[in-house]
């Protein structure tokens, strides 16, 4: 190979070294200017997912607060809700005990028959009043998951017994017939919530009474299919209810048509508390009805037959107290600051041969504890100065450097709540406004009994 051969293929040996250094160059700086325009757009796009995580974080901790606000408001709400009812319930139960109280004394007074009938509606609008009061205060609990039962050992035939007296005055009134059949192989006792239980069948038997112009109604109780079940019915032969009315029977406030709430009155709540009271029992109501051909309402609750229940046929009757029946002298202090119902409670107690001294707020009746004996002391909550609960506190921090009362609470605070803030500052007991004779009586005889 000449030289000038050998110069040309080394020409064309750099050449293409040249083209390819060049190519690989071109190359190297396309990748170069690709990586950095995606990284460019992977720092354009982290810098948005950046901002969408910061929005999304700013949203987040909006929408808390937006929640947060809401149950604050939530529960804000729920308590003015049941700080309105409580004071509602005080307020409007203050003057009712007056006036089914003065009432109640004035049945014992001799009027012709005009003024008697005169007194007699003017107790039972008292009483209807104070039943529709109930049903708002229960419907308000059962709203708030604050009604609970009270599982006591309780005599079913006493029970209905008790109810069928209650009614039995509006029943013969309308001529009506009521039948109370209890199946024999169904134990005497049971552990029931009685006043939760009188409540449903208070309800039904008084709706029963109420749209049964003739005929009868008749209470059964009969074992269930299910085991540990109990099924329970009122029939009557009444007006009935149609289609329409039947679907929302036990909506709260609702009745089977507007004409019904004009023509018998009511709240419209009774029934929706029976099935709500029913539910926690753990049962469900169902009712059976055609209009103009009476209606049966019915349930099945699972029950506890008491371990010391007595057969049907030997049932012991309970013991007839005389409740009135107060040992003479008993020294009472009255801290109430409603000059009313102050006047109403010496009379009562006076019809109890019992002379009480007063004190118009806890302040006034804690210096009269600290200077003279008193056996009982009727307390109210709501006073001035110093309220009934703070008073008994300071009482009971007296201890033995005085003789320790038993002290009630008498007053228009109507919830469980109230009830127990009195025992907590150590109340004896806790009777709820309206009051009446037999119930003080009642609640004397407790504590003087061995």
């Amino acid at each position: 190979m000449t030289d000038h051969s050998h110069e040309q293929e080394l020409q064309q040996l750099r050449q293409r070294l040249e083209k390819r250094v060049a190519r690989e160059k071109n190359a190297r700086l396309e990748a170069e200017n690709l990586l950095e325009d995606k990284s460019l757009d992977l720092f354009i796009a982290n810098k948005k997912l950046m901002r969408l995580n910061e929005d999304l974080e700013k949203k987040v901790v909006e929408r808390t607060k937006e929640l947060q606000d809401a149950l604050e408001r939530a529960n804000a709400a729920t308590k003015a809700k049941s700080e309105f009812l409580a004071v509602m319930s005080h307020e409007i139960r203050t003057p009712m005990n007056a006036v089914l109280g003065f009432a109640s004394l004035l049945q014992d007074s001799h009027f012709d028959s005009s003024q008697q009938n005169y007194l007699n509606s003017l107790t039972k609008s008292g009483d209807l009043l104070l039943q529709i009061i109930n049903d708002i205060l229960d419907f308000s609990k059962i709203e708030a998951g604050k009604l609970d039962l009270e599982l006591i050992d309780t005599n079913l035939r006493e029970a209905f017994s008790e109810l069928k007296e209650i009614f039995g005055p509006q029943i013969q009134a309308k001529g009506l017939i009521c039948n109370i059949n209890i199946a024999s192989t169904v134990p005497s006792n049971f552990f029931i919530d009685v006043t939760r239980f009188k409540q449903i069948f208070t309800n039904l038997i008084s709706n029963a009474i109420k749209f049964t112009p003739s005929g009868s109604i008749d209470i059964c109780v009969d074992p269930s299919a299910q085991p540990g079940y109990y099924k329970f019915s009122v029939k009557d032969t009444g007006i009935g209810i149609n289609e329409e009315g039947k679907k929302r029977l036990f909506e709260a406030f609702s009745q089977a048509d507007n004409s019904t709430t004009r023509e018998y009155g009511g709240t419209g709540l009774g029934l929706a508390i029976c099935a709500s009271i029913i539910n926690m029992m753990g049962g469900e109501i169902h009712v059976d009805t055609k209009e103009g051909e009476g209606s049966i309402f019915y349930f099945e609750i699972p029950l506890k037959p008491s371990i010391q229940h007595t057969s049907p046929d030997t049932a012991i009757k309970p013991e007839v107290i005389d409740n009135l029946s107060i040992p003479e002298g008993l020294r009472v202090l009255v801290v109430e600051d409603n000059l009313v119902n102050q006047l109403l409670a010496i009379k009562f107690l006076e019809k109890l041969g019992i002379k009480a001294d007063t004190a118009e707020n806890g302040l006034v009746g804690l210096e009269a504890v600290k200077h003279k004996t008193y056996d009982f002391i009727l307390m109210d909550m709501q006073m001035p100065k110093m309220d009934g609960i703070e008073c008994t506190i300071e009482i009971r921090k007296l201890g033995e450097s005085i003789e320790q009362p038993n002290i009630i609470a008498l007053t228009a605070n109507a919830f469980d709540d109230d009830r127990k803030k009195c025992f907590d500052a150590g109340m004896d007991q806790f009777l709820s406004k309206p009051i009446n004779l037999e119930k003080l009586a009642t609640a004397f005889r407790k504590e003087l009994m061995p």
